[in-house]
Formats: structure tokens, sequence, C-alpha cells
């Protein structure tokens, strides 16, 4: 405590109360209108009301997997199990509305797993913390309140931090039960509980090793260390695949035992991709014009019904944080200068920028490799807009370590 202050700590304790209570008073609106709730949050509000009387603490299962009742947010995980639980008992204790409840756990776990993450990657307490407040208080995370459950955005920090990890393990080329243990790590802070969360983790770890591993092979044509490299890739991948499974092991049983979730078997359509695709023209206008923007669509006649693209909005950060990767990765520097800059995360974290940036463009747009995906197997994944927000958290990533490096040359 004494330390906490002094003059060169002092600003360090500021922000570790201010930022966290800032966050809370800026979701304070969205907290209050959620006593007269809507839409999916019914479905929300109604499977931790029904969690609490019936002490079962499922969330996702309404009515239970034999009814085939989902909700279509959270999976029947352990995690979610967990988040239902709390939930409920904060509804008790505190005489909230569940929905209520739910978003303040939510944003408790944002703000504490995205803190976590960051200190993973080796950024400075106060960078951490600023990271935490703008993944807390994302864009993308106010405009989906609607749907409860995809405003609270605690895997998107972690799972960015487990593909950064993932690609200092395999530079490291060492295997071994430690990097069993820290892809276990990763995928704890991850939390996994969404369901389109859940898939757009393990597409983005995928990707990230096949990355790497490409890129090895541009440098390289030893087999023994591309062996190496890959080898231990492999292993950071296997113990974050083992901790998923662990996790969604009761989700499992009850598809294999109720069947598929409603949520997966009433009828989707391909075309529903052009209505809840991902429309990158979001991520380029600051909130305050979305719903300019949006009513001159609609008076045009295109679609911007109530889970359209403008459901996952974007920021000024995005296109702000490509041009600073950009710039890193096009400046010149000296070999020394070189040689510390590889060693910090600006790289790796530029990388993730693109690699995400890529994926959402290829993937998740309207027309993109996701609506190939629904023609050719199964159109059940349709609101493909919801990857906004790991665009965002990459932005946010890539800004924070100059903002890191930049204070660090100031205060080692």
């Amino acid at each position: 405590m004494r330390d906490l202050l002094t003059a060169k700590d002092r600003p360090a304790a500021v922000l570790s109360i201010g930022l966290p209570l800032l966050a809370l008073v800026a979701w304070i609106p969205q907290f209050l209108s959620l006593r007269a709730i809507s839409a999916d949050q019914v479905w929300e509000n109604y499977a931790i009301a029904a969690a609490c009387q019936s002490g079962r603490f499922q969330l996702g299962w309404v009515g239970g997997p034999a009814k085939l009742g989902s909700m279509g947010s959270f999976t029947g995980s352990i995690p979610a199990k967990l988040v239902s639980w709390l939930s409920c008992q904060l509804a008790l204790h505190l005489d909230l509305y569940p929905a209520q409840a739910l978003l303040v756990v939510g944003l408790v776990l944002t703000f504490s797993l995205s803190l976590v993450a960051c200190r993973q990657i080796q950024f400075r307490w106060d960078t951490s913390l600023v990271v935490a407040f703008l993944i807390t208080t994302a864009p993308c995370s106010f405009s989906r309140v609607g749907h409860l459950s995809l405003a609270l955005l605690w895997p998107v920090i972690p799972g960015l931090a487990a593909c950064y990890v993932l690609w200092r393990v395999m530079q490291k080329r060492v295997g071994g039960w430690s990097v069993l243990a820290q892809g276990a790590l990763s995928c704890l802070l991850c939390f996994p509980g969404q369901d389109y969360y859940l898939v757009f983790l393990i597409l983005q770890l995928v990707a990230c090793f096949g990355l790497v591993l490409f890129l090895a092979t541009t440098r390289t044509s030893d087999l023994a260390m591309l062996g190496r490299i890959a080898g231990a890739g492999l292993l950071f991948v296997a113990g974050f695949g083992v901790v998923m499974l662990l996790a969604e092991s009761p989700n499992l049983l009850a598809v294999s035992s109720g069947g598929p979730p409603m949520a997966w078997v009433v009828p989707r359509y391909p075309i529903e991709q052009f209505q809840y695709g991902l429309l990158p023209l979001t991520w380029l206008i600051a909130p305050p014009w979305h719903p300019l923007v949006n009513q001159s669509l609609a008076t045009a006649g295109l679609p911007t019904g109530y889970e359209s693209y403008w459901m996952s909005r974007g920021s000024l950060l995005i296109p702000i944080a490509w041009l600073a990767a950009l710039w890193q990765l096009a400046a010149r520097r000296s070999f020394v200068q070189h040689k510390a800059w590889l060693a910090s995360p600006i790289p790796w974290l530029a990388l993730l920028l693109g690699l995400v940036t890529f994926l959402a463009l290829f993937c998740m747009t309207m027309g993109g490799l996701g609506t190939l995906f629904a023609v050719f197997v199964t159109p059940v994944l349709r609101s493909l807009n919801r990857y906004t927000v790991f665009v965002y958290g990459a932005s946010v990533l890539v800004l924070a370590s100059l903002l890191d490096a930049s204070l660090r040359r100031r205060s080692p």
C-alpha cells in the first residue's frame, strides 16, 4: 500500500480504481433499461429465473435438452452454468432482475479476464487496465444489449491473447508440459460460453497456427525445424482443445442424449446471410452516426431489421489501428531497433489485426465464405456480423501495444 502512494505509482492506483468504476457508470442506462426486457432478453431473463427456481443452474437449455429448448445464446457448457449460478445468486441477494444480474456478472468477467489476458501478453498494469476498459465499453457491446449474452465480451481479448501466446510458443520451438499448460490456461481465460464466440475462437486459433506454419516454410526448408515449430503449436492447441472439450462436455452429452437444441433445427435460409452478415462499412462510421446511416438505408429499402449488421457496431479505433499497424510494419529501423521491435508484442499484434481483418472480410461478409458455407453445408451460423468484436479487440491491442512501448521508454 505504501508503494501505491508514491508519485511514481499513483497514476496506476488511480486507474485501478477509476477505470472499473467508469466502465460501470457507462453501463448504468443499459442496466436500468433491463427492467423492461424485450426480444432475446426475455429468453435470457427466463433462463436465469428458471435456473434459480429449480436449482439446476442450466443457462442455455430452457426446459432441459429433452425438450430441445435452447435460447440460442449460451451453450450448455460449464462456464455457462457458472455464469447462470453467479447471476442467480446476485439476483437473489441484491433483488435484481435476472437480466440485470447477468449484465453485472458479464461486465465483471469481461474486465477481469481481459486484464489477466493483457498481463499474459506482458503489458504493463496501466496499459492492461486501459484495454480492459475499452473492451468493456466497446460500441459493439452497447449495440448488442438487445441480445444480452452477445454484449458480454469476456472471450474476446483472452481469445486474441491465445493467438499471441501460440505464436510465441511456436517461435521458441520448445515443447513439453509447460506448453500444454499454456494452452489450457489460455482456454480457461476465454471462459467460452456463447455459441458464436466459441466457433470464432476455434477458427481464429486454427488460422493463427496455419499462418505461422506457412510463414515458417518461407524462411526455412529444414523439416526438423518445421517439425519442432508445428509440434510446439500442436501441443498448445491440444491443451486449449482439451479444456474446451471439458468445458463443453455437459453440452455435448446433452446433444448426444436429447438431440440438437432448437436453434440448430429451426428453419434457416442462406439468404439470411445478406441481412445478418458482416458489413465492413460499419467499421468506418462513428457510433453516433449509425442511426442516421441506418435510416438512410432503410429508406432506400435495404434490410435493417432487428438482428441486422448494425447490431455489431464498429469504431473509429479500427481504421486508426490499421493505419498504425501499417506504419509500424513499413517503418525503417536500425538493426538494434529492429531486434528490439521484434521482441516486443507490436509486430505480432499488428499481424494478428491483419489476420482477423482477413477472416472478417473473406469469411464473415455477405457473399463471402460464410455465405458459401451456409449454401453448401448449413445456414445455422447466420449472424456473422458478430465477429466485429474480435476486429475491434485486435485494434485495441495494437494501439495498446504502442502505448505500452511508449510508457516503457519513459518509465522502464
